[in-house]
């Protein structure tokens, strides 16, 4: 142990702490490059002057002292060079005390007045600068201090409640019915897709009475509006008996590919199943685009072609073509 470290302890400070006392002293600290523990001077340090000269802990071998060695060193240091300046800064002669005059027993000492002060005459240049302050003092004086005054916080306006959107319209529902006269009207516009076919209302209010009569129907698709007509027929044959024949399936081109040609399709094949029809066939017409995929979709198998032309008859010097479609 050094000699200036007996009987004394002294708290361990870090390296860069050591680093500045030592600046603070005009001295270079000097630490270990040794990383693992163990090996040469591995976490000692040495003190060098400002010009590189060896103070402590610097040897042939490398560095000796440790951090506590470098701390005592430079704390000693410090107390040694505040003692010498304290021996040598000279004391501060003592101010010679003035002497009083006495005051003889029972006598006071005389009363000074204190003197009035002379007006000042404001007018002068000099006056006013010596006012100055003291008029500031007594304006600010006067001046009254703000109050803090509590403002209550507005109340926020309601904000208005907004307007209940308006539920959409539902959507419509298909309907599929038998058709009656008052649809004669919108039957005329949508037979009107059909190749070679152009009926007016009373036409169609015609050939749907002679249908009635002739054991046959028609049902219509309502959608807020007609879109489409499947019209039947029961036909008795020798050979295979009573056959339901499809005469009509159309539906308006802006509302194909839905389920709506199938719907009605059903609709038909019940009322030919009551009217003991135990076959449905299909006049699919070759204009209209997709209409024969349409039947086999739904398992119809092509059996037969069919096969048309006019009838021709003479009444009254007329020669009159009727569609038998």
């Amino acid at each position: 142990m050094l000699p200036w470290r007996a009987g004394r302890k002294v708290a361990e400070v870090g390296d860069d702490q050591l680093r500045e006392m030592a600046e603070h002293r005009g001295l270079k600290l000097v630490k270990s490059r040794r990383r693992k523990p163990g090996t040469g001077d591995f976490g000692k340090y040495g003190l060098t002057d400002a010009g590189g000269k060896a103070l402590l802990g610097i040897g042939d071998d490398g560095l000796t002292a440790s951090a506590q060695d470098i701390q005592d060193y430079l704390r000693t240091s410090e107390q040694s060079t505040w003692k010498q300046s304290a021996d040598t800064t000279p004391d501060r002669p003592a101010s010679p005390e003035k002497p009083r005059s006495p005051v003889p027993d029972g006598e006071d000492g005389p009363v000074r007045r204190r003197s009035k002060r002379a007006p000042v005459d404001r007018s002068a240049p000099g006056a006013r600068e010596d006012s100055a302050p003291e008029l500031q003092k007594s304006a600010a004086k006067a001046r009254p201090k703000p109050s803090l005054k509590l403002v209550p916080k507005a109340e926020a306006e309601p904000k208005p409640k907004p307007e209940p959107k308006a539920e959409p319209a539902p959507a419509p529902v298909l309907r599929v019915r038998a058709a009656t006269s008052a649809d004669s009207d919108a039957l005329s516009a949508l037979l009107s897709q059909l190749n070679g076919v152009s009926l007016d209302s009373a036409e169609v209010a015609d050939n749907l009475a002679a249908a009635r009569k002739a054991k046959a129907g028609m049902v219509v698709a309502d959608l807020d509006g007609i879109v489409g007509c499947c019209g039947w027929a029961v036909v008795a044959t020798v050979h295979r008996g009573a056959i339901g024949r499809l005469t009509a399936l159309v539906v308006d081109k802006g509302h194909r590919r839905r389920g709506i040609g199938t719907e009605m399709l059903a609709a038909a094949e019940t009322a030919l199943a009551k009217a003991g029809c135990r076959q449905v066939e299909a006049m699919s017409d070759i204009t209209i685009n997709n209409s024969h995929n349409f039947f086999r979709s739904l398992k119809f198998e092509q059996t037969s072609y069919r096969f048309v032309r006019g009838i021709e008859e003479q009444s009254s010097g007329e020669r009159v073509r009727t569609r038998t479609d």
